[in-house]
């Protein structure tokens, strides 16, 4: 990935240098924090303590496992850690296609199945564009984003300075509205340059604030695992909704209807939330998290914790989202989409 060039990093919305770098990416620095917190070379403050032992969980297994195979172990830690709204799909064997067996007397003989198939299968399905975010898979998301055939998918825009424009950088008064924070000005194919605004569907749930000025917690701790709140369980299917409204008028009016973009869009969106999730560290570092002499004069800092656990859920739920059909398939209600149809 360090070898990537400047255009063809730009080419994915910078995705590449940004979060697959050996020495220096995001997710590198996932893996590092995760093996930090297993040591115990990190301070943490009594607030800190439970977001801290669930983010060690998720990093430290989720990015230090060296085997190809790693997709059966990022969805088994991310079970052990949260409990997931959306129902779990079967194995991976069940999931894409089917792994085929011999018959024997009209049935299928399960023991017939060679341990190259399956090897094979399970390397298909480690490689399929919604898994494959582990460290050695910037390759996929190159591959995935020149596969596109409509013209707008693949030809670069200039974003004009709004290259991180997502819901969670705009402030929307009665006459007016103010954006910040919105990033470099760059050359880039319109599906990277909708990442931040996609993917702030499900980010700014973690920024809502409270009565107090503090962000919301979205779990609640229950049997070992994190559980969404009541509130949560209310919002995230209205979330899902709406993505997925926004994402039919985007392929049906930007991209001349090619389903294929999809895939595409929750493959940046999916990536970008566990970017998100190593953003929302460093902060938490910068801001004195994990110094003994710093973090206990600083207050609240957990809360960076808490919105890094989020954009782990948040993405894990996409992907069960879209295994079982429930984000990846056409709204009915809203096939219409001029201004006078159903929205």
């Amino acid at each position: 990935a360090e070898d990537v060039s400047d255009t063809m990093n730009d080419f994915v919305g910078k995705a590449i240098l940004k979060n697959f770098h050996p020495d220096h990416g995001r997710f590198v620095m996932l893996r590092q924090f995760g093996r930090d917190l297993r040591h115990d070379k990190i301070h943490l403050t009594e607030e800190e303590l439970v977001p801290a032992m669930h983010l060690e969980n998720l990093f430290y297994n989720h990015f230090d496992n060296e085997d190809e195979f790693c997709v059966g172990e990022i969805r088994k830690v991310t079970r052990e850690t949260f409990a997931l709204l959306t129902e779990d799909v079967p194995g991976p064997s069940d999931t894409f296609g089917v792994v085929r067996c011999n018959e024997v007397n009209g049935r299928d003989d399960r023991a017939g199945i060679s341990l190259s198939q399956t090897l094979n299968h399970r390397r298909s399905i480690c490689e399929h564009p919604i898994f494959a975010n582990g460290l050695s898979q910037w390759q996929s998301l190159l591959e995935l984003s020149l596969s596109m055939k409509h013209p707008n998918a693949t030809n670069r825009v200039w974003t004009c300075g709004l290259t991180d424009g997502g819901l969670h950088n705009l402030f929307l008064g009665e006459e007016q509205m103010w954006a910040f924070d919105l990033g470099e000005p760059s050359l880039e194919p319109i599906p990277a340059f909708l990442t931040k605004f996609l993917m702030s569907f499900f980010h700014a749930l973690g920024m809502e604030e409270d009565e107090k000025g503090d962000w919301v917690v979205r779990f609640e701790q229950a049997e070992g695992k994190l559980r969404p709140t009541e509130a949560t369980k209310k919002l995230f299917p209205q979330i899902v909704h709406s993505f997925n409204i926004t994402v039919d008028r985007l392929i049906k009016e930007l991209f001349g209807g090619e389903e294929e973009v999809r895939t595409l869009l929750l493959r940046y969106v999916v990536t970008q939330l566990i970017s998100d999730a190593a953003f929302c560290i460093e902060k938490w570092k910068t801001k004195g998290g994990g110094d003994e002499s710093r973090s206990d004069h600083q207050k609240h800092l957990e809360k960076w914790l808490w919105r890094a656990l989020w954009d782990v859920y948040a993405s894990e739920e996409l992907r069960r989202l879209y295994l079982t059909r429930l984000i990846m398939v056409k709204q009915r209600g809203v096939r219409d989409l001029a201004l006078s149809g159903n929205i």
